[in-house]
C-alpha cells in the first residue's frame, strides 16, 4: 500500500511541477468518457469536456459534448461515427459564445498483451465553427474545415492487479498529430501536435482515472503562429459491458 501511495504522489508531483514551471500558456482539461458495449458488434460512446483557456489569445473556456456509435469489427478493431458540440465562451468579446458543430468518424486498432497495450487511432472530423464577429447584431458566419488526426498510445502496468477485478496502476504515453484544410486556416495545413504522459489509476476494470501532463503545439489562426500550450488532463474513463454472459 505504501508503494501505491508513493507512486501516485510521485506522478501527481511531476505533473504539478511541469504545469507550474511551464513557460507558455496553460490549460486544465476535465473529461468524463463512457464506453458501453451492448452486444458482440455494437456499443456507444460519449464524453463531456471542460477546458480552461479554450481559445487563445483570449480569456476563454471551452465546454464540449461528443456522442458516437461503435461497431466492433473484431476483438482488435472498432469503427465509430458520431456528432460533437463544442462551445467556447470568450469573456473579452461582445459575442460571448462561439459554437462549433462537428461530425466525426474514427477507426481504432488495439493490440493487447498481458501487461502492455498499444493503440492506433485515426479520426476524421468535419467542423462547422462560428467565426469571430465585431458586433452582436451581425449575422453569424460559419467556417468549414476538415481535420485528420492520428494518435499512437502506449500503456503498461506499474502495479498489476492481485485479483481479476482488483486495483492496478499503469503508466501511459501518447502522441497525436492533426492536419486540417478549409476556411480561415491561412496556408497552414498543420493544426496541432499533442504529446502527453502520466499515470492511470484503476480501482477495477470498469473505471480508470488518468492524470496526465500534455504539451500542445497548436497553430493559432488569430495569431498566425504556432503556440506552445501546457495542460494538465484529468480524465475519468467508465467502461460498461451489457453483453449476455455465456
Amino acid at each position: 500500500m505504501k508503494k501505491v501511495v508513493m507512486l501516485i504522489f510521485f506522478g501527481v508531483t511531476v505533473l504539478k511541477a511541469g504545469f507550474a514551471f511551464s513557460q507558455g500558456d496553460t490549460q486544465l482539461w476535465l473529461t468524463y468518457n463512457n464506453q458501453t458495449r451492448l452486444s458482440e458488434k455494437w456499443g456507444y460512446t460519449f464524453d463531456v469536456n471542460y477546458r480552461t483557456r479554450g481559445f487563445f489569445p483570449f480569456n476563454s473556456t471551452l465546454t464540449a459534448g461528443r456522442v458516437g456509435a461503435n461497431y466492433f469489427v473484431n476483438s482488435r478493431l472498432r469503427v465509430t461515427a458520431g456528432y460533437a458540440w463544442f462551445g467556447t465562451y470568450v469573456s473579452d468579446l461582445d459575442i460571448n459564445w462561439l459554437p462549433e458543430h462537428r461530425l466525426w468518424q474514427q477507426a481504432q486498432w488495439t493490440i493487447q498483451k498481458s501487461k502492455f497495450q498499444l493503440i492506433h487511432r485515426f479520426r476524421l472530423e468535419q467542423r462547422f465553427r462560428q467565426e469571430l464577429i465585431r458586433f452582436p447584431s451581425t449575422e453569424p458566419i460559419y467556417a468549414y474545415t476538415t481535420r485528420a488526426r492520428y494518435m499512437i498510445q502506449l500503456q503498461g502496468l506499474l502495479l498489476p492487479p492481485k485479483t481479476p477485478d482488483g486495483f492496478q496502476l499503469s503508466w501511459q504515453a501518447a502522441n497525436e498529430i492533426m492536419f486540417h484544410s478549409g476556411d480561415i486556416i491561412s496556408s497552414q495545413m498543420f493544426n496541432q501536435n499533442r504529446t502527453l504522459a502520466g499515470i492511470v489509476i484503476s480501482p477495477n476494470r470498469k473505471f480508470d482515472l488518468a492524470i496526465l501532463y500534455q504539451l500542445i503545439m497548436q497553430y493559432q489562426p488569430v495569431l498566425d503562429k504556432v503556440e506552445d500550450i501546457h495542460s494538465i488532463r484529468l480524465t475519468a474513463f467508465h467502461n460498461l459491458d451489457y453483453r449476455k454472459k455465456r
